[in-house]
C-alpha cells in the first residue's frame, strides 16, 4: 500500500503522515516512511536524523539503489540509463519491507524491525544554481515502481507541498494521496487545484482530502464549500498535540484529541483506487511523454524500449 501526504506548507501534512507512521506501526504493519519533502521533516519528526550522505538522491547511493533494482533485466543498455520512469522489468530486483531487504538495509534507518525511515534529501550547496528538486526526487520514483506488487507492507511518503507531484510520475504511482486542507483560502486553493490537476492526469479517485486545524462546524462547512466534497476525516486544533510538540517531543497519536481520523485513513487508502492496469497505463504514456524529450535522448539515449509489450 502506497500513500502520500501532502497540501499546501504549513497544513500540517508532515505531521499527520508522522501520527498515520506511528499509527500504522501501534496496530503491527510493516512501515516505510519516506521523507520527500524538500524541507526534510518527516525523518526529524521520527527522531531520525537527516545527513546529507545518507539521502537517497545522494549520487553515490542513487547509483548503488538503481544498481541493485537493475538487476539482468535485458532491457536497460545500464544503470546510466535509468531515468525517473523507467519500469521494472525481466531480471529486475524488487523491493520489499522486510527488513533483509538490500535497499533498506543499506539506505533506512531501522526504528524496529518493522519499520524503516527514508529520506529522499535537499539543496545541498554544491546545488545552488545547478539542479531542480526534481531531479532529486526521481530515485523515489524508482524506488516506488520497483516494490513487489505482492509486498502487504505500507510506504507512506510526505511529500512537497503544492502541486509538485505532477511534474513527475509521483501522481501516478500512489494507492491513495491525503490532501491536508486547512479551512483558509490559500490551503483551500492548493487542494482544490490538487484535485483539479489529478482530474485531468487520471488519478481523480486516488485523491483524499482530510482537514486539519478545523475548529467548529463553521470551517467544516467551508471546506466542504469550497472544495465541493466532504473530508474523509477531520481533526480540530489539538491543543495536546501542540503541547508535546513545543516540548519538543515527536507527534504520537495518543497526544491527540481523538485518534479515530488516523483510522479513517487507513480504511480509505486500503481501497486501491488505481487498478493495476489502469496504474500501468498511466505509467506507460509517462515513460513515453519523457523519452521523447530531448534532453533524455541526450543524456540516456532512446529509452523507449524498457518498456515490454502493450498488455492484451
Amino acid at each position: 500500500m502506497k500513500i502520500a501526504f501532502t497540501g499546501k506548507g504549513g497544513s500540517g501534512k508532515s505531521t499527520l503522515a508522522a501520527l498515520f507512521v506511528q499509527h500504522l506501526r501501534a496496530v503491527g504493519h510493516r512501515v516505510l516512511a519516506v521523507d520527500a519533502d524538500v524541507n526534510v521533516h518527516l525523518a526529524p519528526l521520527l527522531g531520525v536524523a537527516a545527513h546529507a550522505g545518507d539521502a537517497l538522491s545522494h549520487p553515490e547511493n542513487a547509483r548503488r539503489v538503481r544498481t541493485h533494482l537493475l538487476g539482468d533485466n535485458p532491457r536497460i543498455a545500464g544503470v546510466e540509463h535509468f531515468v525517473a520512469t523507467t519500469p521494472p522489468g525481466p531480471g529486475s530486483r524488487l523491493i520489499t519491507l522486510d527488513a533483509g531487504d538490500p535497499v533498506l538495509a543499506g539506505h533506512a534507518t531501522a526504528l524496529d524491525e518493522r519499520t524503516h525511515v527514508m529520506h529522499v534529501g535537499t539543496y545541498e550547496p554544491e546545488n545552488i544554481g545547478a539542479g531542480c528538486y526534481h531531479g532529486h526526487l526521481a530515485i523515489l520514483e524508482n524506488l516506488l515502481s520497483h516494490l513487489d506488487p505482492a509486498d502487504d507492507g505500507w510506504v507512506v511518503c510526505d511529500m512537497v507541498a503544492g502541486t509538485d507531484a505532477f511534474a513527475n510520475s509521483l501522481h501516478a504511482q500512489f494507492d491513495v494521496i491525503v490532501v491536508v486542507a486547512e479551512p483558509t483560502p490559500e490551503s483551500v486553493s492548493v487542494a482544490r487545484r490538487y484535485r483539479e490537476l489529478a482530474t485531468a492526469a487520471g488519478v481523480a479517485d486516488a485523491v483524499a482530502v482530510v482537514g486539519n486545524k478545523v475548529a467548529d462546524r463553521m470551517d467544516l462547512d467551508y471546506l466542504e464549500r469550497e472544495l465541493g466534497v466532504s473530508p474523509i476525516a477531520v481533526l480540530g486544533m489539538q491543543a495536546g498535540l501542540r503541547r508535546a510538540r513545543q516540548a519538543g517531543s515527536p507527534p504520537r497519536p495518543e497526544d491527540l484529541d481523538d485518534a479515530s481520523p488516523l483510522t479513517r485513513i487507513a480504511e480509505r487508502a486500503a481501497v486501491r483506487s488505481l487498478p493495476p492496469e489502469h496504474r500501468e497505463a498511466l505509467m506507460r504514456t509517462l515513460h513515453l511523454r519523457l523519452a521523447a524529450k530531448g534532453w533524455v535522448r541526450a543524456a540516456h539515449g532512446d529509452v523507449t524500449a524498457q518498456l515490454g509489450p502493450v498488455p492484451v
